[in-house]
């Protein structure tokens, strides 16, 4: 336990760069433009995202009977 109390006592303080108090975030190349999604990237990613969650989800549920404890 007085190891924790030093550890927490005598911590040093790290600020990451760019993210100090008061000041912004300045990028040193100028940012591209962003050209807007077409609707099949967006189609693509939905589809991904719920695949993501539901085929675990149902195949869970499909064979159910064989994750029950008996």
């Amino acid at each position: 336990m007085p190891r924790l109390l030093f550890f927490v006592c005598f911590r040093r303080r790290v600020t990451p760069l760019g993210l100090q108090i008061g000041r912004r975030l300045t990028r040193l190349e100028p940012r591209r433009r962003q050209r807007p999604k077409s609707s099949a990237d967006t189609v693509v990613g939905l589809v991904v995202l719920f695949a993501t969650f539901l085929v675990p989800c149902g195949y869970v549920l499909s064979n159910l009977r064989e994750f029950r404890r008996e």
